[in-house]
């Protein structure tokens, strides 16, 4: 049922992984303002706790009926709905953020003392307010943000805990070796 022409309700039939998943109207859904790690397909391997990622997910809204208020031009290029998630009075998007993110992050557990220790997340980091992705600051990326909504970050910890992740195209994230 339609709340409002921004918003709606239905229930989750499956969760793909950690920020993406069907309703069952058969929609795809991307959680707005986050990026976990992906899962591996076509052979590639899952990213650094990918599926720790998704059964938090699968944990806070499998079976449940969640409201989606679109987000900015409300799809991605997947034709995925963008969307800022709600399940009874928890906001998802700040929760995977708040709960998994820093929690980890605290407490140095999951992919924490790993990442850590690479070379570039200990070095100065961007961010762009608009997108909520940083970038190394000589990419060619992180030239083009503007003042008013460039970031910066001493570690890529501290953007991390800002809610920040890494821009794709850095391929920042280690591949999980079985």
């Amino acid at each position: 049922s339609t709340a409002t022409a921004s918003a709606f309700e239905a229930k989750v039939r499956y969760v793909i992984d950690g920020d993406t998943f069907i309703l069952s109207n058969n929609k795809h859904i991307r959680i707005a303002g986050i990026d976990t790690p992906e899962i591996g397909r076509d052979g590639k391997a899952d990213q650094y706790y990918a599926q720790q990622a998704k059964s938090m997910l699968n944990k806070l809204i499998l079976g449940k009926r969640v409201r989606i208020e679109y987000a900015g031009k409300g799809t991605d290029h997947y034709k995925r709905i963008i969307g800022w998630v709600y399940v009874d009075d928890v906001f998802v998007n700040r929760h995977m953020i708040r709960n998994a993110q820093r929690k980890a992050y605290d407490e140095k557990e999951g992919f924490w003392p790993v990442i850590s220790k690479l070379k570039k997340f200990n070095e100065p980091w961007v961010g762009n307010k608009n997108s909520r992705r940083c970038f190394l600051p000589g990419d060619k990326y992180a030239k083009k943000i503007s003042r008013k909504n460039k970031v910066n970050f001493s570690s890529l910890g501290e953007a991390f805990y800002d809610g920040y992740s890494p821009a794709r195209h850095l391929n920042f994230w280690p591949v999980v070796k079985y």
